[in-house]
């Protein structure tokens, strides 16, 4: 029978755990599709229409993403392009997010309920980490795998484990390396806290683990193998794998500057109607980071130890990175989420002032996390204000494709296609018009533009197209992103019956 403590412990993670699910899976398939997750949906049918991997090592990151969406896929009877959802894709990084926040538990032996406790509930409602837990992208899958890697190193799990979740890593995305190198890095300096270590320490630290490090290090490329090469039946697909350090290519305009991450966590901001902080939680790991680095640390110190030099690590290594978004920062801020729970690491020898700071900080992080996170995936999760929702997309464009099928069935005599789209950076454009069979893309108007009846333009071709088309089409502005406008053309036939239809 349980005692009321543990029966208290339990309650509290089934409560955290509940909240964790309902922040990530409430109402997931009402924000407009991403352009990244439109792209990531159509590799994923490409490999299920095709029946394997195709791994592309310029672009797209592994294949771990659709790997797993594929059998959430056929589960929910989503076979093809044109029959996926939003909401079943998105079912894939909530389950991951989900998992995310029950990392902490499995050592709760070794850290304590406490500190578990509170990095689950720090994990369950970051708004960084609740906004792209709904979002079908490769980076809470890369979080998951990367905070069970880390925590696996940092507690001296079974080699086995350890390389297994490194594999995973591997195969979801390519910036896994940053992660490897920090921790490397942070335990290599580990070594040098009582001063520069012997040669012969060195060596006997070798000899005690090389064995663990071989058996790590081979499951993790047998993982990372076994997604990369369709399961051993496209051995290119792991050459692939090693090539896309050399030859990936980022998209443009991305480039941010040093401050951008410390800004985006460290310093409150006002906007869209509401307050953007992680400053709480930041306070939370410093105090942690303090009274480990101290003069009466706590048992779980080193471990605190190597998680904070982790942090720095990351945080350098994403800051001299010009390419910067927020999703980036995921892993990281999941290690810093566990390095706050920390703070309550040796909690009863602290003072009175101490623990009055900790728990009244504890509890406003907790509050004003889980508020910015129903901020940031509600009535702004599709609007630039909101700091996590990078380059989203208008509603305008998502209600296309409901108004499309209704100007169709008011002309059953004629048809509205074939669809034109001329320029360029249109995703998520297809996956709107994904339910239409006859759908062009040019990179520059055709010579038979004239006599398509829907013609969408981009704000590269805009002008050009409107002047072509003058006397034949009805020019209809939307909005496709932020600060990127998309310009409508519908033949006047078609326009004309849509206004005797809904004159509004």
């Amino acid at each position: 029978m349980l005692s009321r403590f543990h029966f208290g412990v339990a309650l509290c993670w089934v409560s955290i755990l509940a909240a964790a699910v309902f922040l990530r899976f409430e109402d997931l398939a009402s924000r407009p599709i991403h352009a990244d997750e439109a792209t990531g949906a159509r590799i994923t049918a490409q490999r299920m229409e095709s029946g394997g991997t195709g791994f592309d090592p310029m672009h797209y990151h592994g294949p771990t993403q659709s790997r797993f969406a594929m059998t959430i896929c056929h589960w929910r009877g989503e076979n093809s392009w044109r029959e996926m959802s939003k909401g079943t894709l998105r079912i894939l990084p909530a389950i991951a997010g989900s998992l995310l926040v029950l990392l902490p538990f499995f050592w709760r032996k070794r850290i304590g309920d406490a500190s578990t406790l509170l990095a689950a509930a720090l994990l369950a409602g970051s708004p960084l980490l609740v906004y792209y837990s709904r979002m079908f992208i490769h980076e809470m899958l890369l979080t998951l795998f990367g905070l069970a890697a880390m925590l696996a190193l940092a507690h001296r799990a079974p080699a086995l484990i350890t390389g297994t979740c490194i594999g995973l890593m591997f195969a979801t995305k390519e910036t896994f390396i940053i992660s490897l190198i920090a921790w490397s890095a942070a335990g290599g300096l580990l070594l040098f806290e009582k001063g520069m270590p012997q040669w012969a320490s060195i060596r006997a630290l070798w000899n005690q683990h090389r064995v663990a490090i071989a058996l790590a290090a081979s499951s993790a490329l047998l993982t990372a193998a076994f997604f990369y090469t369709d399961a051993f039946r496209e051995p290119r697909g792991m050459l692939d794998a090693i090539r896309t350090f050399f030859v990936y290519e980022t998209a443009g305009g991305h480039d941010k500057p040093i401050s951008y991450y410390a800004k985006l966590f460290a310093l409150p901001v006002k906007s869209g109607g509401a307050w953007w902080f992680g400053t709480p939680v930041i306070l939370l790991a410093a105090t942690a980071c303090i009274h480990a680095f101290g003069k009466n640390p706590p048992p779980q110190a080193r471990v605190i130890r190597f998680i904070a030099t982790s942090v720095i690590l990351h945080a350098l290594a994403y800051s001299v990175i010009r390419y910067k978004n927020p999703w980036l920062a995921c892993l990281p801020w999941a290690h810093v989420c566990v390095l706050a729970g920390f703070s309550l690491a040796g909690f009863s020898n602290r003072s009175k002032a101490i623990k009055a700071w900790i728990v009244a900080i504890a509890a406003i992080s907790i509050v004003t996390q889980t508020v910015q996170s129903r901020h940031a995936t509600g009535r702004l999760a599709s609007d630039e204000r909101n700091p996590f929702a990078y380059v989203p997309t208008r509603q305008d464009i998502e209600d296309l494709e409901p108004w499309l099928k209704k100007l169709q069935a008011i002309a059953p005599g004629q048809s509205i296609e074939p669809i034109a789209v001329i320029g360029n950076g249109y995703w998520p454009l297809p996956w709107v018009l994904r339910t239409f069979e006859n759908t062009g893309y040019w990179q520059s108007p055709p010579p038979d533009l004239a006599s398509m009846p829907i013609v969408l333009a981009m704000p590269e071709h805009a002008a050009a197209v409107a002047k072509e088309l003058e006397a034949t089409h009805q020019p209809l502005p939307r909005g496709l992103r932020a600060g990127v406008p998309v310009m409508l053309f519908v033949k006047r036939d078609l326009w004309q019956l849509w206004m005797q239809h809904d004159p509004r």
